[in-house]
């Protein structure tokens, strides 16, 4: 019996792998593209993250005559005495996850508390000794640096990170957030930066455009 002309016939071994290299090209293509995509919707889930901690923190500023807690060095998270300021201020953000960056939680030690307490300018004021913030002193709150992303080597049991001696923010490009850190503020307004923005920010309670060395 003849085959019918209208039978499809199989695809050629040459025909197969060109099909092959085609589809091999367009993942290519596509997939930093998707990476990207991936990377800028974590990013954005961090930046929720930090605005839901500034309101934890500003609401237990308000209960504790606007002092936020003082951060205590290496300090666990089940730890007493002293407390470490993110169980502090937890009763105010519920979630637990809060605390935790996706991207950054894979460097640093694998750390799951991601976020500072932004306490330079208190540290300078109390000559150089650790010190609550004060959210009375804070004269820019739209620029005033009151957390952000922890792009630093804190230990992985150290949930009390804080700026005191250290430029916990830019001492070193970010290695996550396609190279930028997330930044919060004390008005709790968020952005992504790659570095000090003199025009945007500042460590000082007081001063604009003021950077992490330059604090009085």
């Amino acid at each position: 019996m003849k085959t019918s002309r209208a039978q499809k016939r199989a695809f050629t071994l040459i025909e197969l792998l060109v099909v092959i290299a085609i589809i091999g090209i367009l993942a290519a293509m596509l997939l930093p593209s998707l990476a990207k995509a991936k990377e800028r919707a974590i990013t954005i889930q961090c930046l929720s993250n930090l605005k839901q901690l500034g309101n934890a923190m500003v609401m237990y500023g308000d209960d504790n005559d606007s002092q936020l807690p003082e951060a205590n060095g290496d300090v666990p998270w089940a730890s007493t005495n002293p407390a470490p300021w993110l169980r502090l201020v937890a009763d105010y953000y519920k979630n637990t996850n809060v605390v935790r960056c996706a991207a950054f939680s894979q460097f640093y030690s694998h750390s799951p508390y991601n976020y500072f307490l932004g306490s330079r300018a208190a540290f300078i004021d109390a000559g150089d000794q650790p010190a609550t913030v004060s959210m009375k002193k804070i004269l820019i709150p739209a620029q005033y640096i009151l957390s952000g992303d922890c792009n630093w080597e804190f230990t992985a049991k150290d949930a009390d990170p804080d700026d005191y001696t250290q430029d916990t923010l830019f001492w070193n490009p970010s290695p996550a957030h396609n190279h930028r850190v997330n930044v919060l503020f004390a008005d709790t307004h968020a952005g992504t930066y790659s570095k000090f923005m003199s025009n945007e920010m500042t460590f000082s309670y007081t001063q604009t455009g003021i950077d992490f060395a330059s604090v009085q």
